[in-house]
């Protein structure tokens, strides 16, 4: 399904991606595990088409994510650090404007619930500029939500969020699992990601230092992070 080839990037002269290449196919949940600057939100940024590329391919199936490609990337949805959102629009002026720049044609009830779901109706007619970062959080996850993809990257889904709030949203990724979707995650957590990612990234140097699946390799994935990590 979703295809990266030899990506490699430079930023000031620094080599951030050196190689890297690798497949996730529909139905996969794929965390990717790092040290800070180790280039995981520019490799998702090179993915969604949001940031350009020294070399290299992606692909969503046989076509190019490439920029002025607009065909691939309907099928991407990538949620970074930074909302992305107006702060002086409301949650739900905020969540309707991303669905009519997708012309998706969506009920303000559909809106609503998914403010509900995680827990903002109290403040989605709220500018979101009073917003904390923790509820900047959920309302990224409503967006998730209801923006329909079918491969999704999201950028750290839990900074911010108190215990309740990560309980929600480890529930809303469960909800978000399909056969027929593909999820990827940049998360700090080793011990969280072996037990709810199917697969394991951790980006070491420029490359892909390990590519696991989790199921039986737990032990060996933990120790080779542990490792990097010291």
């Amino acid at each position: 399904m979703l295809f990266v080839s030899d990506i490699r990037k430079t930023y000031f002269y620094r080599p951030v991606l050196k190689s890297v290449s690798f497949s996730v196919q529909l139905g996969e949940v794929v965390g990717v595990l790092g040290k800070n600057g180790a280039g995981k939100s520019t490799l998702f940024r090179i993915i969604s088409g949001i940031a350009s590329l020294d070399k290299g391919t992606v692909k969503v199936g046989e076509s190019s994510v490439a920029s002025g490609n607009i065909h691939p990337r309907k099928k991407l949805f990538y949620i970074g650090h930074a909302p992305g959102l107006y702060p002086s629009l409301s949650a739900v002026e905020n969540l309707s404007l991303a669905l009519s720049l997708r012309n998706i044609d969506v009920s303000e009830t559909t809106i609503l619930d998914a403010l509900a779901k995680v827990q903002l109706s109290s403040q989605a007619d709220d500018a979101i500029k009073i917003y904390s970062q923790g509820m900047l959080q959920r309302l990224k996850l409503a967006l998730c939500d209801v923006i329909p993809w079918t491969i999704l990257l999201i950028d750290e889904p839990f900074t911010g969020l108190d215990t309740q709030g990560r309980s929600l949203a480890e529930k809303m990724i469960d909800g978000w699992k399909s056969s027929e979707k593909s999820i990827m995650m940049v998360v700090h957590d080793m011990a969280w990601a072996i037990e709810n990612c199917s697969r394991i990234l951790v980006i070491h140097e420029g490359v892909i230092g390990l590519d696991s699946r989790t199921k039986n390799h737990a032990v060996d994935i933990q120790a080779y992070y542990d490792g990097l990590m010291v």
